[in-house]
């Protein structure tokens, strides 16, 4: 079943991020021989007040990425 956003359509702006985001991504997958690994808690912390991100839903970030495309 194909995912259907509730936000409705992304302004054009942010999509350059989004390739950005896919593009990391996929460097990572390189990087890591395909084992995402998880960062250290430490880290996320660390990044969460550097980037001002909640560290809950960074921490859901990496857990998602760590499952896999597999998963889905």
């Amino acid at each position: 079943m194909p995912f259907l956003s509730t936000c409705g359509l992304l302004p054009q702006r942010v999509g350059p991020l989004d390739e950005e985001i896919c593009s990391l991504l996929a460097k990572r997958k390189e990087l890591s021989d395909e084992n995402p690994g998880f960062p250290d808690s430490d880290l996320i912390s660390k990044w969460s007040q550097k980037f001002a991100l909640n560290v809950n839903w960074l921490r859901r970030m990496f857990v998602v990425y760590l499952q896999g495309e597999e998963c889905y």
